[in-house]
């Protein structure tokens, strides 16, 4: 019998806490072997480039990938001239992750989350070009540009992966066209991923390019006791589910690619409220959970690992959401 093949496994870590605890764990997921750490930037918390910095110049063989920047906050002769400081810290180990962020939250600084496809590409195309020493001939959607070029020896570093966030099949596609990679959101049920990898790789392969990178993000529980691992990630998933039951875009990860509905996220939020476990349960049973989790014991959590392999993701971001980094760390 032929071994199974895994995807590689990197570490996802949030951007909701210190940055110093944040730096200590990548640090520890290098000296574990983990392939990279992917640094997530929710809007409003803290900044994820400073910390990729950091985690660059601490650090000396793990990959470093910021997942995802929304080009919003950062016009492409900001977001260029950091990617070159990325490039001197760590030649040739940073990504970059873009996305066209949530309506709900960029309308606080006053910018569009849409066109998504037109803001995402223009990002793409902009970074590009600027890192590699050209000038911009025209402005983008969000940011005037025109005629902007990098000072000093711009294009003498080695190019910076580019991955494009997405969901939909307009933005798989375009991902698979004009992106190096794409990063799957937390809560893409395996069915979703399935779906998703061959749009990317379609649309790759109609462009002529060879297949392309898929990290997606996955939360994690590896302990000797299996029910316990799967009771821990289903409170985890019910958290999501009450915590998105609000926003239009991400509430849909759940209601268009599983069994559940909108009134289910609302029920989620109220049963975890209550501490009713057996509701939980009876809500979202095990054969669920494995749709948005890798939990379990070690060998359950490689059969769930094969399983998104299987479904076409190359790499696994983990985030261990109970603190306990010893799973993603095992798993590596």
């Amino acid at each position: 019998m032929c071994p199974v093949s895994l995807p590689a496994i990197g570490l996802l870590l949030d951007n909701h806490g210190p940055a110093a605890a944040a730096l200590r764990a990548a640090q520890a997921a290098e000296a574990a072997g983990v392939t990279r750490v992917w640094l997530a930037e929710d809007l409003y918390h803290r900044g994820a480039l400073p910390l990729a910095g950091a985690v660059l110049a601490t650090t000396q063989r793990i990959g470093v990938g910021v997942g995802v920047v929304a080009p919003q906050l950062r016009p492409p002769a900001a977001l260029a001239m950091d990617l070159r400081t990325m490039n001197d810290l760590g030649p040739g180990r940073f990504t970059l992750g873009l996305g066209a962020g949530v309506g709900e939250r960029t309308k606080h600084i006053g910018l569009p989350a849409r066109p998504p496809l037109t803001i995402v590409r223009q990002a793409i195309e902009q970074v590009r070009t600027l890192l590699a020493g050209g000038t911009l001939a025209t402005g983008g959607l969000l940011h005037q540009a025109e005629g902007l070029t990098l000072s000093g020896a711009a294009g003498d570093g080695p190019a910076v992966p580019v991955y494009a966030a997405a969901v939909g099949p307009k933005a798989l596609a375009q991902a698979g066209r004009v992106a190096d990679g794409v990063v799957l959101s937390m809560m893409c049920s395996v069915e979703h991923i399935r779906v998703a990898t061959g749009l990317v790789q379609e649309a790759a392969g109609a462009a002529g390019r060879e297949p392309v990178a898929v990290v997606a993000y996955v939360p994690v529980c590896l302990l000797a006791d299996k029910a316990a691992a799967k009771e821990s990630m289903r409170r985890c998933v019910a958290g999501y589910m009450a915590a998105w039951a609000g926003l239009d875009f991400l509430s849909t990860l759940f209601t268009e690619w599983s069994p559940l509905t909108r009134e289910d996220l609302t029920a989620a939020g109220e049963l975890l409220a209550a501490a009713d476990w057996a509701g939980l349960q009876r809500l979202l049973p095990d054969d669920l959970i494995d749709q948005f989790a890798v939990a379990g014991d070690l060998p359950e959590c490689r059969r769930l690992l094969a399983v998104l392999a299987q479904a076409g993701v190359t790499e696994v971001a983990l985030s261990c959401e109970d603190g306990r980094l010893e799973s993603a760390f095992t798993l590596a």
